[in-house]
């Protein structure tokens, strides 16, 4: 079983404006092959298992749950975390509310299909600190919640 981060943003002109999302990928898939390693999940599956980071106007950090995202012809399986981006009016990192596609939170109605974190955006001073904390918080708890990718079950 390998890993693979992914990007997406439901916020206009946000994807790699001050900060890299290609590196942020880089160091998780590091720390994510290692955990799979050392649980000798790394040799158990030809699955690949995907965090995908989805930018939104949420109002927590979201985990879609297990029963989601298998993709078996394609062997992977996708665990969306979607991140809430605040308002520059909130912190200096934020940005506009122009640039959310969504002008209320379309998670509301979907909150039973995620597991929910709460997030303290004032503790970051930039992006790629921010968006790293809640994507290891997410994988983590997605180790813990013991997720099954083909029948193979996620541990730390």
């Amino acid at each position: 079983m390998e890993s693979r981060i992914t990007h997406f943003s439901l916020i206009i002109d946000f994807l790699d404006e001050r900060f890299d999302s290609n590196r942020i990928s880089d160091i998780l898939k590091t720390e994510v092959d290692h955990i799979l390693e050392i649980n000798l999940l790394s040799n158990q599956s030809d699955w690949v298992i995907q965090f995908r980071a989805t930018y939104n106007n949420g109002k927590q950090l979201l985990i879609s749950k297990n029963k989601f995202g298998s993709y078996s012809s394609d062997k992977i399986k996708e665990i969306t975390i979607p991140i809430p981006i605040p308002l520059i009016n909130e912190v200096s990192w934020g940005v506009n509310q122009e640039q959310h596609i969504y002008k209320d939170s379309h998670y509301d109605n979907l909150l039973d299909n995620f597991w929910a974190l709460d997030v303290n955006v004032a503790d970051f001073t930039n992006r790629e600190d921010y968006i790293l904390d809640c994507m290891r918080r997410a994988i983590k708890l997605c180790f813990e919640k013991k997720y099954t990718v083909n029948g193979v079950k996620l541990r730390l």
